[in-house]
């Protein structure tokens, strides 16, 4: 069994509505998100995988549409 990471980045925006201090103004903040896989690695000399649990370029895609590409740089409300 083995474990793979991979981190992403991205930035949002917000409020604090009633509050008194310097975060009542809009300001941002950056977030990690680690996104962790487990399992068996492909073992298939065949397959164009071979030796990998997951392509890190597929993890990318899904990450990026279903996440990252939605939040980063938004504003929270």
């Amino acid at each position: 069994m083995i474990r793979i990471t991979k981190i992403f980045t991205f930035e949002t925006a917000h409020v604090l509505y009633n509050y008194d201090g310097k975060c009542k103004n809009m300001h941002g903040h950056s977030y990690k998100l680690f996104v962790t896989v487990k399992g068996n690695p492909i073992n298939n000399l065949d397959h164009h995988k071979n030796g990998m649990v997951v392509d890190f370029g597929d993890i990318k895609k899904i990450v990026k549409e279903e996440i990252v590409d939605i939040w980063d740089h938004s504003v929270l409300v």
